[in-house]
């Protein structure tokens, strides 16, 4: 009995951590495309690539055709394939001619002339070594390209963890998403880990956070599906002696902030995170629960 409550417990409080990481996701997704955030930093990416001094050639890729092709027009691009970053990169340094093919000796005539030293000699190491073809030496840029998206990729999940962590805490409190009142609440009301669990079940046989269809919820969804649990452990009280008012006492309100920047930490995890944690915790849960012996096969033991 005590191991099945610390679990439903368990349950209940990883439930509301994927509502709200689902709702801080849709916040962080709509800053992003208010400010353009993936497009400003491949280009940053690019420009750390391109860019040695004031010389830079970075507006002369987005300027090229290709390029200007991936994004609606009067917008930059959120995402260039290793291809074509190679191939506009060519065209730059080394214009194609009508009357003959591009090759080695025409592109490193090019990367030669590159004022910058170190674009130059990382262009010219790539050409030197791709041993007198011009499509390996293209393979060696993209190969190039995609190592330094694999960095870029980085910079931009640590800066959607720092908007979905503000985002998180300023929802946290104000909805009152406090870590340690909703434990309590778990703990002490049977009813409301019996509609929290029901409501988990039903929310892990759906589409996992991350597919297309559930990058569409929204902060109102989110809300909703919080709403749908019977009294769900969050929310502020008008009574100012409830458990979800704001404390008086310092030290209970210490705990209060202390149970906010828990639930905000735990957001930062991700949706699709708290999304595999309920999925395990309802297949412990069904594994340890056996259906009961009938009366005919207790009888006869």
């Amino acid at each position: 009995m005590f191991g099945s409550q610390v679990l439903e417990v368990v349950i209940g409080l990883t439930l509301i951590y994927l509502v709200l990481s689902i709702g801080c996701s849709g916040i962080k997704e709509v800053i992003a495309a208010i400010f353009s955030l993936r497009a400003k930093t491949l280009e940053d990416g690019i420009r750390s690539m391109l860019k040695n001094g004031p010389n830079d050639l970075t507006a002369k890729l987005f300027a090229h055709p290709l390029i200007q092709a991936t994004a609606p027009e009067g917008q930059k691009p959120s995402y260039i394939s290793a291809r074509m970053f190679a191939a506009a990169l060519f065209d730059i340094v080394a214009p194609p001619d009508a009357n003959q093919p591009r090759t080695v000796q025409s592109l490193r005539a090019g990367v030669s002339q590159i004022p910058d030293t170190k674009l130059r000699a990382t262009l010219l190491n790539m050409i030197d070594s791709a041993g007198g073809d011009v499509d390996a030496a293209r393979l060696k840029v993209e190969h190039w390209f995609d190592d330094t998206m694999a960095r870029v990729s980085g910079w931009y999940k640590r800066m959607a963890q720092k908007i979905i962590f503000v985002a998180g805490l300023l929802l946290c409190a104000t909805v009152n998403a406090d870590t340690i009142m909703i434990l309590k609440e778990l703990w002490s009301d049977q009813a409301l880990r019996a509609a929290m669990v029901a409501q988990a079940t039903q929310k892990a046989q759906s589409a996992r956070p991350g597919d297309p269809a559930s990058q569409k919820i929204s902060l109102q969804q989110a809300a909703k599906d919080i709403r749908d649990v019977n009294t769900p452990p969050i929310g502020w009280s008008p009574n100012a002696n409830g458990i979800r008012a704001w404390p008086h006492d310092p030290g209970e309100g210490v705990l209060k902030l202390l149970g906010i920047l828990l639930t905000s930490f735990a957001i930062v995890l991700g949706a699709p995170f708290w999304f595999d944690m309920l999925n395990n915790l309802i297949n412990l849960r069904l594994s340890g629960n056996p259906p009961p012996v009938r009366g005919v096969e207790a009888s006869t033991k």
